[in-house]
């Protein structure tokens, strides 16, 4: 679907953190349950893959010296040497680790602790290899948003696509879907909460008609429906694009519109794990509750967790904006 859109500043950057304690249950599969306290931590954005040469910059919450470590033993090992510094660039292909902490005098000792898969470009299309979309009928989905807490539709969309209910159930990738409009929200409830679990938690259905034609939006979780996470991002495209312009998928993570209709795009929990909400217990993930699509206004205007303007169709109208299919639940991987 096509939307016609006003620019909107959206930039959202690493937000600063607290981060794994000595003890925590801080991997990347591992189920996030009771609040985690401890010191404060540097964070940068946690994606599962990310591109060669990206920058990784890592904010300080306290204005003490960060440390990294590139390359730590894969694992949980502790690092073997520090650097002092607060950015590092993954420059070679491959499984990376990279570990940072503060030098404060805070005990217990904590640190930030991510393993990125460094590519030239990110998942291909639905079908292609390498592709992590999730087709609506894969075995993993549990289940299917039940309800709508809140909408807010941006410009540019007719009334007949302001039905908010059509978001609702399963994904049937045809016209069953509502159009959020530009810089639009919604923001969808479940039958029972769900949590962090190995592999992906959840699934955001669009119903483009191609591999190419892509309207994307940011994801965010709540387990209060008050207070919201958005997952990082990362957009690889230069340039503007026209109303009926297309971009390769493989330009495209942590938004979702990234896949045709019928597959979804896939976020993890863990994802979030060194967000200060998860620490503090603001936001538990493992009983996450809401889940709010954000369209991006694909003017440029927006941002990825790296600074960089995002691009997708524009202008355009009558069905603005993001078109929302279905939200599912996935069951942890075996």
């Amino acid at each position: 679907m096509r939307a016609l859109r006003h620019a909107r500043a959206a930039a959202l950057l690493a937000v600063v953190a607290l981060g794994a304690c000595a003890g925590d249950d801080g991997g990347a599969d591992g189920v996030v349950g009771a609040p985690l306290t401890g010191c404060l931590v540097p964070v940068a954005p946690v994606l599962t893959r990310v591109q060669t040469g990206a920058e990784l910059h890592f904010a300080s919450p306290d204005g003490s010296p960060v440390s990294l470590a590139l390359d730590a033993i894969p694992g949980g090992g502790a690092p073997a040497a520090w650097a002092e510094g607060d950015v590092v660039t993954l420059e070679h292909p491959g499984r990376r680790r990279v570990v940072a902490r503060l030098e404060s005098d805070c005990e217990p000792a904590a640190t930030f602790d991510a393993t990125y898969d460094v590519a030239p470009a990110f998942a291909p299309a639905a079908g292609e290899g390498g592709s992590d979309a999730v087709p609506a009928a894969n075995g993993r989905v549990r289940g299917w948003a039940t309800g709508i807490a809140d909408v807010t539709f941006g410009d540019g969309v007719d009334e007949r696509w302001r039905d908010a209910s059509a978001a609702l159930g399963e994904a049937d990738g045809a016209m069953g879907v509502v159009s959020l409009g530009e810089g639009g929200v919604i923001t969808l409830t479940f039958a029972r909460p769900f949590g962090d679990g190995p592999g992906d938690d959840l699934a955001v259905f669009e119903n483009s008609f191609s591999d190419d034609f892509l309207e994307l939006a940011w994801v965010e979780v709540s387990s209060d429906g008050t207070h919201f996470e958005r997952f990082d991002s990362a957009y690889l495209g230069e340039e503007p694009l026209g109303p009926y312009d297309t971009q390769p998928a493989e330009q495209i993570a942590g938004l979702a519109g990234k896949y045709r209709q019928r597959f979804g795009t896939p976020f993890d929990l863990a994802d979030l794990r060194f967000r200060a909400a998860v620490r503090d217990g603001t936001l538990d993930l493992a009983r996450v509750t809401h889940v709010r699509i954000v369209d991006v206004v694909g003017d440029g205007s927006a941002r990825d967790s790296f600074g960089r303007p995002i691009w997708d169709p524009f202008p355009t109208r009558d069905s603005a904006g993001f078109d929302l299919d279905a939200v599912a639940v996935l069951a942890s991987r075996p």
